[in-house]
């Protein structure tokens, strides 16, 4: 008998992690978000770092400020965030573990160049990785135009099949049961979203699960301020666009997250 497909939660278990490299646990990047090839069964396919993924992920006068100063020091002409391919991820846990070799790692040699280099003393730190995995950390010019990013899907306004606002977006779901990567694994289907009557911050983790609400205390803090926590399917979302998720169901038919 198969084993379940794993299932991870975006916000919760992979943005804001450190990406190490497995061969010796040094430090590569932050998940800053997430590329999502759209469709019927959308599926994340890179991790997205640097200012130019933060920036807009955060929004706002700060995330215009960031993604602004940091093309500004750019010399591409349509600058993108740095990004991994999720068929090199060997593992997802308190870290971000990649394989491969870094031979080719545009945004340490952004750094070296811009910043550890004007340090009085400081020494070159180009390596000789071996030619056999590397592992490719790319400038994108621009998103293309058959993928969004994860980051755009937290935070929007939901509402219901009358146009009522039922919530807003708080999490999504990741099922890995997508197609196979680079015949290395299968990707992260994005599977549904978290809903919460009230945006009031992050969540914890303490809302979803067998042990709902559980400890008692932060559980009421997180009811005060997060209200109702739902889970809609993706197949229950009937259209999506910059601002909004519009469900096809009503409020009462979305899942419960204790059965998460």
């Amino acid at each position: 008998m198969s084993e379940p497909a794993r299932v991870l939660h975006a916000r919760l278990h992979l943005l804001d992690r450190q990406v190490v490299r497995e061969s010796d646990d040094r430090l590569l990047c932050k998940v800053d978000d997430l590329e999502v090839r759209p469709g019927d069964r959308p599926y994340v396919t890179a991790i997205l770092s640097g200012p130019l993924a933060l920036g807009p992920r955060l929004g706002g006068l700060p995330g215009w400020l960031m993604t602004e100063t940091d093309r500004l020091f750019r010399r591409e002409e349509r600058p993108g965030p740095y990004r991994i391919e999720m068929s090199v991820v060997t593992d997802i846990g308190s870290a971000v573990r990649v394989a491969g070799h870094r031979q080719d790692l545009a945004l340490e040699r952004w750094l070296t160049r811009n910043v550890v280099s004007r340090i009085p003393g400081a020494a070159g730190t180009e390596e000789q990785d071996a030619p056999e995995r590397t592992l490719q950390v790319r400038e994108r010019w621009e998103d293309s135009t058959d993928t969004m990013r994860l980051g755009g899907l937290l935070g929007r306004t939901v509402r219901g099949p009358s146009g009522e606002v039922a919530g807003d977006t708080v999490d999504v779901r990741l099922v890995q049961d997508g197609p196979l990567l680079a015949e290395v694994h299968q990707a992260f289907r994005l599977a549904g979203l978290l809903i919460a009557r009230r945006r009031a911050g992050q969540l914890f983790g303490y809302e979803r699960g067998p042990g709902l609400w559980r400890p008692s205390l932060l559980g009421a803090l997180v009811r005060r301020m997060h209200g109702e926590i739902r889970y809609a399917e993706w197949d229950q979302i009937e259209s999506l666009d910059d601002e909004e998720v519009r469900l096809g169901v009503a409020w009462d038919r979305l899942r419960s997250t204790a059965d998460l």
